[in-house]
Formats: C-alpha cells, structure tokens, sequence
C-alpha cells in the first residue's frame, strides 16, 4: 500500500502550488504569530517566495553530477520542509492556548526539525560530497529564516531557547546517528554501506541510471557457465530462430539482463535471422550482473555450434496430468519440450527440474532436448507436486512421441514490428511472433510475446478463439522480460500480457500474423544448436543479501 503511494506524487506544477501554498502559510503564519502581520509583511511574501525557488536553482547547480537531483524532487523536499514547519507552528500555537509559548521558540524548534528531514533526505537518498550535502541541508532554512523571525545570537539560543535549541539538536543528532547505523548493516553484510547500494538502486530505479548498482553487483557476483540453445527452421526466404536462453531476464530494468529478450531480439535480426526469444528454464539467481555481461553473453551467439539437423519433424504430442500440460516436438533425435501449468498459475520453473526431464529425454534415447519453460500463467512459486506432474507429463508425451513417425515440415513466420500495432505496455520491445509449422497435412501456431508472464487463463481465452482457425494455437509463451517489471502498482511488481492488451486486441493482432504467416509456408528444414558462455551471474546469495 505505501509503494502504490509512489504513483499519486504529484506533477512539477502541482508540487510547486504545494510550496507555495504551505511556505505562504508558514510566512504568514510566522508574521501572525509575532505580531508583525501589516502591509510591509506583504510586501516581503513575495521576495521569501523568490528565495526559496531561486535557492532550490542554486541547490540543483551544486548537485548536478548527481542523477537524482532533479528540480521536481527539489521542489518536494522543499514542500515537506516548509510543511513541517508549519505543522510545528500549528501544535504550539495551540499548546500555548493551555501554556504561555514564546512563539520565538516555536520557530526555532521548526527550523530545527526541518534540518532534521533534509538531513535524512539528503543524507539517505544523495550522492555527493559532504560539503554539497551540508549545504543542500542548510542553505534553504538558513536564507528564509531572517525573513519569517528575528535570529536570537549564540548566547540566547543557549540561555534564554535553551529547551527548543537542545531539542532540535537532539533531533539532527538522533538523524544522524540513525543513518550512520543503518549505513553500517550493509558494510558489515556485504562490505558496502546500505546507502550507498540504497542510492545506487534509486539511480537505476528512478533515474535510469543502472552503473552504480551493476559495479557492486559485478563485484559481488560469480563466474557461471550458462547455455543457449537455437532451433533454426531455414525455408527458402526465412531463418527463423527459435532461442532459448538459460539465462534468466533480471532483476529489473535497466539493471542486468532486465532487457535481455531485446538485446537477442537485435542480435538475431542483425545476422539476417527472424527470431523468437522463448524462456528458458531458469531463476533470479541467473540474472546477469551487468550490461557487460549480457553483451558479453549476446556476442558469444557467433560461436554457435552445431549439434543437428534435418528435414524431418513429428507432429506436436500433447500430455495433461493433474495441473501440468506438456507439448513435445521432434527435430530428428531432439526434441523440444514446453511446459505449462496454466490455466493454474506458475512462476519460473527450478533447475532441478530441467535435470530430471533432460535425463528423462536421454533415457528415452534423444540425444538432446530443448526446454522452454512457456511462463503463460501469473502465479505464485512453483511446488513439488507441480514439479513431479511436470515430469510425468512430459514423460508421457515423450513415450508417445516415440511411435510417431517423422515427416517433412513447412513453416511460415511473422511479427508484429510488420503491423505497427498500438501494442499495450505488458509486451516489450521485442514484439510478438507467430510461427505456422504445418506437418503432415496439419497447421499449428506457436505464439511467441516479449512479456512477463500472462494473466491467468488467457493462453486457454486465445486456444479457445483459434480452435477452429486455420492453424489453431499451440502454446502462447512469453520471454520473462523485465522491461515490464517493477515500475507498476500491481500487486505481482511487473505487467502481464493481458492487463494492458486485452484479449480482443491481442487476438486481432495474432489473427492478421497468423494468416501473414501462412501466405509465407514453405518447405524447411531444421539445424539444432548451442553455445556455453562463462558469464557472472548475480546468485541467490547475492539476492539474499541484497534483501537483507
């Protein structure tokens, strides 16, 4: 509920009525209170107003290295300043109803508080040295105070406002103390301070400004060897290519490999490919650390080898037990896998679970399988009775694979970059695909989206509309992207297809690929391939300490 309060800040317009709303209240009620409230008082309000936003320019110029200062977020610190002083205001004037206040005093005490906040903002969320801190703290409160009451020296701030000096002394050194120590928990944890990871999360949260947080995540991570595996169904005007990575797309973005669907997406189509970016099965803990190491990972794709190929393809074979779908295809002695819980939610598969049903593969006599875990169904983590009927689904789809015989194939492939469609935000920059295999007289659609799960119960919406369709639906998967992921108020963090674009839309724009797709059918043939990279990965230690 707090983080949903993060999309109703205000605009910049809004924020700067606030503050001038609030420090004209506070001015006047300053005058009011001192009884110095006349037509000279007036005069003045418009020269205080003049200071506090040519001080916020001033403030902005000293902090100009640093991604997070903007002058909206200035604004607003402003706003909340100039409100507690004005609340401290407030509860003593009517206190001094009950008790005689010196309304100096009151000041006083707000001008401290007010510190206080600035100190925490500023010291908790800022870069920069300690001189440009100090004096985005200090200089606000210390220009306006002359104006709003009359500045007692030293020696009457410590004799005469002995009681609201010691409190706001009190108040600035409890706040400090409290950042320091907060500060320490991540030194002692990971040898970086809490704040400093704190603010180079924020630079890559709300500023788009990822490098801060991918040094101490490239530090702190270890050396992985991850696969890709590329299916390349080649017809005389296509190469389509069907990339699994076991690289998972994380944490979130523009941080690691947040994007990487995209990045495999331009990789491909800059080497003459049409590919389609699949999921495959993997965790957080294989996030990349760094856009270093997704580049590293996307260029090491030239060193592709190849394991397969042929002319020849089965029919897909389709097994359901308790919540679990498997779909199977054969390419020669590999066969590719996709598995789904949906329309029951489901989340990323473990890795445990991809060593149990290769070795299953094996022992049924393939040489190789590819595994796509399709991610088509928001959910909640996946459990062990999920896992185990996962396996016999898939154990059973691949017994029955082995009496089907193989055949020539023909495939036809489009994408929605052709449409130029009003895609919704649940889908990324890699669009959506739509690959037509059609084997042994008969046509299926594999729907490829550049999204972060699905809602639930869409994959079955969209089987059920192109049931009686030319190339019925096979399987909807989506990439797992994090493009979609964290900037939203949904309960899940991320976007899912079907929030966004609704079922209409998307069967619209599945229809027009499809029959594109099926203007394009031509004979094909198939070639299996891999890669091994020695990327760092980010690790569920990382995460956990991250969390901590």
């Amino acid at each position: 509920k707090k983080y949903r309060n993060l999309f109703t800040l205000p605009s910049i317009k809004i924020a700067i009525i606030l503050t001038i709303i609030a420090s004209s209240f506070l001015f006047i009620g300053s005058y009011f209170l001192l009884n110095q409230f006349n037509l000279s008082a007036l005069i003045t309000l418009p020269i205080f107003e003049t200071l506090i936003f040519v001080s916020m320019m001033i403030e902005q110029i000293i902090a100009l290295d640093n991604p997070l200062v903007t002058f909206r977020r200035l604004v607003l610190i402003s706003f909340f300043s100039h409100l507690i002083w004005l609340l401290v205001l407030i509860f003593g004037f009517l206190l001094s109803i009950l008790f005689s206040i010196d309304y100096i005093s009151l000041l006083l005490l707000g001008f401290f508080y007010t510190i206080a906040f600035r100190l925490l903002v500023v010291g908790s969320v800022f870069y920069g040295n300690l001189f440009n801190k100090a004096f985005i703290v200090f200089f606000q409160p210390m220009i306006l105070t002359p104006i709003l009451f009359p500045i007692p020296s030293f020696t009457e701030m410590i004799t005469i406002y002995a009681i609201p000096t010691l409190g706001g002394a009190t108040i600035i050194t409890l706040v400090a103390f409290y950042l320091i120590f907060v500060n320490r928990t991540g030194a002692k944890l990971i040898g970086i301070g809490s704040l400093k990871l704190f603010r180079a999360f924020l630079s890559a949260w709300a500023a788009n400004r990822p490098e801060f947080i991918e040094e101490f995540m490239d530090r702190m991570s270890s050396e992985e060897t991850v696969r890709a595996n590329v299916i390349v169904l080649n017809s005389r005007d296509m190469k389509i290519a069907l990339v699994v990575p076991e690289v998972h797309p994380g944490p979130f973005y523009p941080v690691g490999s947040s994007n990487l669907p995209s990045h495999l997406q331009t990789w491909f189509l800059s080497n003459v490919f049409s590919p389609m970016i699949f999921h495959g099965v993997s965790g957080h803990e294989l996030n990349l650390s760094s856009k270093k190491e997704v580049d590293k990972f996307v260029s090491s794709l030239k060193d592709l080898r190849t394991i397969a190929s042929g002319k020849t393809c089965s029919i897909p074979i389709i097994a359901k037990v308790g919540k679990a779908t498997a779909t199977c295809i054969a390419f020669g002695d590999t066969v590719l896998i996709m598995l789904t819980l949906s329309p029951f939610g489901m989340e990323d598969l473990p890795l445990d679970l991809k060593k149990k049903i290769e070795g299953l593969a094996l022992g049924l006599g393939y040489n190789y399988a590819v595994i796509v875990d399709t991610h088509n169904s928001q959910g909640d983590e996946i459990k062990k009775e999920d896992c185990e009927e996962l396996i016999k689904a898939t154990e059973k789809a691949l017994m029955d694979l082995k009496s089907v015989d193989q055949r020539n194939f023909m495939i036809g492939f489009a994408h929605s970059s052709e449409l130029d469609p009003r895609l919704g935000k649940d889908i990324g920059p890699a669009g959506l695909g739509v690959l037509v295999l059609e084997i042994n007289g008969k046509k299926y659609s594999i729907i490829a989206s550049d999204s972060n799960n699905a809602v639930m119960g869409l994959r079955e919406e969209l089987l059920r509309d192109f049931k009686d369709s030319s190339a019925p639906i096979l399987e909807l998967c989506t990439s797992d992207t994090h493009v979609t992921a964290g900037k939203t108020s949904s309960l899940k963090g991320y976007i899912a297809l079907g929030e966004r674009t609704s079922l209409k839309e998307l069967s619209e724009i599945i229809r027009i690929l499809i029959d594109k797709s099926l203007e394009r059918m031509a004979q094909a043939d198939f070639q299996v391939s891999y890669v091994d990279s020695s990327v760092k990965v980010i690790g569920t230690k990382l995460i956990d300490d991250f969390s901590a």
